[in-house]
Parts: C-alpha cells; structure tokens; sequence
C-alpha cells in the first residue's frame, strides 16, 4: 500500500520528483555527458555541452546551454546564452537572453535585453517583454512584444503586435500589424503584406514602398499615454528581481522557523499520499464555506474577515510551501536527510521558479499545481493532528 501511495505521489510530482537523479546544483555547474531524462539545475554559472533527452528547468546566474533540449526549457538568471536547439518550448527570464539556435514550439521570455539571431527559427509564437528586443531571426507564429526599444529585422510569417517606447521595423510582417508607440521608425527593407494599424505621437507615419497587399490606419485608441513605456522592458525585469527575491526570502524564513515541521510532514505526503490529498482538497474548498457561513451574522463578520485574510495569505504562499515540501521530499527520500541548509534553498527556488513557469501553461499547468498544493497542505494538516495526538496520548 505505502508503494502505490509513493508511485501515486510520484507521478502528481511529475518530473519534479522523476529529476532526482538528475539535479545538481552548485557554485559552478558542467554538464558534458548525456541526459536521458529531464535535467533539473541550480547555480551561480551552469554550462550545458550535451544533449538532455527530456525538460531542463535550470536557475542561475549565467547559463549557458550549447546542445539539444528535446523537450521543454525553463530557465531563469542574470545572462542566458541558448546555442542549442530546443525541441519544443522556452519559458524564460533574465537580464540578457540570447537566442542563437531554432526552437520547435512557443518562446515566452522578459528580460533587460532580449536578442534573437539571424538564421534562427521560431515555429511557434513569441511572447516578449524586455527593455531591448531585437529580432532578426524568422517566427512562425504570432509575435506580441512589450518593450521599451523593439526592432524587426527578421521575418514575422504571422500577425504582429508590437507596443512600447521605440519601435523599428526593417523586415517583413506576413500577417496583420499593430504598432503603438512614441516613435516608430519604418526601414526600407520593411515589408507589409497585409493590413497595418498604429500609433505614434506624430500622428502620421511615412511607410515608404512597404505596403503590400494592405492598407495603414492611424488608430487613436491604441495610444500609450506619456511616459507609460519608457521604462517598461527594465521595470518589468526589476519587478522579477524583487518577486524572485521575495520568494527566496519566503523560503528561508519558513525553512528557519518550521523546518522541523516540513521535514516530518513530507514523510508524512510520502506516507499517506491519498489522505494528504483528500485532506488538502477540503481545507482549501471547506475554509472559504465555512468563512462565508461565519460572516452571515453580524458577531462572526469581523473573526471571518481576519479568517479571510489568513486564508488568501496561505494561498498566496501556496507555491513557496509546495517547493520546500518536494524539497524536503527529495531530501528524506533519495538523501536521507543529507542536504545542507543551502541546498534545500537552492533546490526549493528551482523548483519555485520552475512550477510558476509551468503554471503558464493553460489548463494543465494550473491542475498540477492545485494538486500539489492540496496534498502540501493536506500533509501538513496530517503532522499538526499527529503532533497533538502524541501530546494527548502523552497526557
């Protein structure tokens, strides 16, 4: 019974707890020899020279990956240098991110200065947000960018939306265009194959020879107030920082104050996977009820109020707690309660930044993490009532 519950619990982890025999982490980290599975990497410089055969969820400072991903990317860190090619999605944000090679499916990134190389290939859609985005390679999809400074030297085989401070466009749109921004700078390589709506602050836009088969519109309803997008592509990515920091904070202070309690309730998800679930699932769908019920008389208003705010506090922190518990997890299973301070801190922020760039993904994402978060708390909810079951048995 305990090994279905662990299989079960294994597989709800999904490539979270599949990864444990290949996480690493570290001051430096160098990958030279295949991975048949997901990789999972945390470190202040990581270096991929080899194919991984599965995801890689990597965080550091400078990462740099130079072979095949099959699979998924999500990556976070101060300098991203992607040489490889990625064999489905990219999910990524930095400070500098740097794409030189292909990439089978959609490329969500943000970062302070976002470049995408001549020759490289998107087959999916590209979602950006930086303070610089050039793109010079070709995009199969959709193109959607907010940013401060955007140029267009590549191709864009489908509809492009483009906002921001500066926009320059020197290549070709296939689709239908929309540009809004202070300045927009049209190339005489700038082709347009269909229709073109914009605004700038001149109010009129001299496109040149590079209408096609389509008319431009000035659209006074797509104006961006003064000042609004300046700034935009470096505040987004100062605005990661802090959440990032935050986080990071968040789990160091609930990893000091109830590590004990963490270390003991993942035993006890490992242990009792169903129940954690089952339990987890009625906290979070019993707790509203019962709030609400207590806020219909007058003398219950202001305790389901302060009954709320705790609620929508843990909820808030739903995330923080799953990853230090798949931490501690890890730790007791595969480690046998091993893993310095540090590390735990290290794994737990991977796996942070790594379930919040899957939550992106629509539908399945979202499921995943409400199980986890059902069975994180239902597992600590299992350790409260054993701890005061042993003080009552005790008495």
């Amino acid at each position: 019974m305990k090994k279905s519950r662990l299989l079960l619990f294994s597989i709800l982890m999904g490539s979270i707890t599949a990864a444990f025999a290949q996480m690493q982490s570290g001051k430096s980290v160098i990958i030279n020899d295949k991975v048949d599975h997901d990789l999972y990497v945390a470190g202040g410089r990581v270096t991929i020279n080899a194919i991984v055969k599965g995801d890689l969820v990597v965080a550091g400072g400078t990462i740099t990956i130079t072979d095949t991903v099959t699979q998924d990317l999500l990556a976070a860190g101060s300098d991203i240098i992607l040489d490889g090619y990625i064999g489905d999605d990219i999910r990524s944000a930095g400070g500098t991110i740097k794409l030189s090679n292909s990439v089978a499916g959609d490329v969500i990134v943000t970062g302070g200065k976002v470049e995408i190389d001549k020759g490289v290939i998107i087959n999916g859609n590209l979602i950006v947000s930086g303070g610089e985005v050039t793109l010079d390679g070709e995009v199969k999809g959709n193109v959607k960018s907010a940013s401060g400074e955007f140029a267009l030297n590549g191709i864009a085989r489908n509809d492009l939306d483009c906002r921001g401070g500066n926009i320059s466009i020197n290549g070709t749109v296939d689709g239908n265009t929309v540009l809004a921004a202070s300045t927009i700078v049209i190339g005489s390589d700038a082709h347009f194959n269909k229709d073109v709506k914009y605004w700038n602050k001149a109010g009129s836009l001299d496109f040149k020879n590079a209408l096609h088969n389509g008319k431009a519109t000035f659209d006074p309803s797509l104006e961006i107030e003064s000042g609004k997008w300046r700034y935009l592509g470096f505040a987004s990515f100062l605005i990661l920082l802090w959440y990032l920091g935050t986080a990071l904070l968040m789990i160091g202070l609930i990893q000091y104050f109830f590590r004990d309690t963490f270390k003991k309730a993942a035993d006890t998800v490992k242990n009792a996977s169903l129940k954690s679930l089952g339990l987890g699932f009625l906290f979070l769908v019993g707790v509203p009820i019962a709030i609400v019920i207590t806020m219909i008389t007058l003398v219950g208003i202001p305790i389901g109020i302060l009954a709320l705010i705790g609620y929508v506090a843990v909820l808030l922190l739903g995330t923080v707690v799953v990853s230090l518990l798949a931490t501690h997890w890890i730790n007791n299973t595969f480690y046998q309660h091993a893993l310095t301070t540090s590390r735990i801190l290290i794994i737990a922020f991977g796996i942070f930044i790594f379930l919040k760039l899957a939550s992106l993904t629509p539908f399945v994402g979202p499921a995943i993490m409400f199980i986890l978060v059902c069975m994180a708390f239902g597992g600590i909810l299992q350790h409260i009532k054993w701890k005061r079951g042993n003080a009552a048995a005790s008495t």
